[in-house]
This record gives structure tokens, C-alpha cells and sequence, in this order.
């Protein structure tokens, strides 16, 4: 964590707000990677695909200051506040990469993808298609990918 990182431009809103600001935008054609340290703490990481080259590796890194559910975390696995946290701030990155604006985001319901997508990873870890994620939402097809728009 960034202690004492000043962020400017931000309203007051935005300052108390629990939505984490660096969750990096997810679009259905990338790839999670659900892995775990030496010593067992768990790391999420995103293979982004959107680029058109061989794609990129973002860690997607918990923010204590934005917690809702967990203080400890993210987890997978099952269905408790670990995975709710974690589940969050997949919804969000799906938010970020179709351009919601952020005063809806809250209506995306993350707790279907806790349900339906991070409850079911292996507790050992592994990979899940983004796409899995736009599926929980229930979000069209249309607005999965700006691509298809092209």
C-alpha cells in the first residue's frame, strides 16, 4: 500500500468513497489468474489481451483504505466477505473497461459474481476466462467488448 499518497482532483464524494480508484479496466477477452504466495496469501492477477500483442500482466492489488467486507483481503474459494472483496473489484475493472460512469457503478451487482465466479475458483487457484464475469452480470454481448462494435 501507498501510504500517504495525495490524491488531487478527486471530489468529496470520491475522497469517502469505498470504490477502490486503481482497479485496472477488465474486458472480457483477458484472463484471471487466482494464485498464491509461498507463504499462502492469495494474488489476482490480470493477463489483458486488449492490446493486440502478446498482452500484459496487471496485479490487481487489495486497497485496505477502500475495504467494504474484508480488512484481511481478498480470497476465493467459498462464499464469505473475502471473496465478496475480491469479487468487487472484478465488477468494478468490468465497470471501468465498458465505460460506466462511476455513480452507477454500485448498481452492478458484484455478489452474483462472488456467487457464480470467485466462489467457484479452487482454493489452490487457477484461471477464469473475464468473460466469465460479464456472464454473471448478465451483461449483453453488445456491451462486452467495444470491438464488436468496430
Amino acid at each position: 500500500m501507498r501510504k500517504g499518497l495525495i490524491r488531487r482532483g478527486l471530489t468529496e464524494e470520491e475522497r469517502r468513497s469505498d470504490i477502490p480508484l486503481d482497479v485496472p479496466p477488465i474486458a472480457p477477452e483477458d484472463l484471471l489468474l487466482f494464485q498464491r504466495d509461498e507463504s499462502g496469501n492469495p494474488r489476482v492477477f490480470l493477463l489483458s489481451r486488449t492490446d493486440g500483442g502478446e498482452g500484459r500482466i496487471v496485479e490487481i492489488l487489495f486497497d485496505p483504505r477502500y475495504v467494504r467486507h474484508s480488512p484481511n483481503g481478498f480470497e476465493w474459494g467459498y462464499g464469505g466477505s473475502g471473496p465478496a472483496e475480491l469479487a468487487r473489484y472484478l465488477t468494478y475493472g468490468v465497470a471501468r473497461h465498458i465505460e460506466l460512469p462511476r455513480d452507477q457503478w454500485g448498481e452492478l451487482d458484484y455478489q452474483l459474481v462472488k456467487q457464480r465466479v470467485v466462489a467457484c475458483i479452487p482454493r489452490k487457484g487457477g484461471m477464469c476466462p473475464a468473460r466469465e464475469i460479464y456472464r454473471a452480470l448478465g451483461l449483453p454481448e453488445a456491451a462486452q467488448s467495444k470491438e464488436g462494435d468496430e
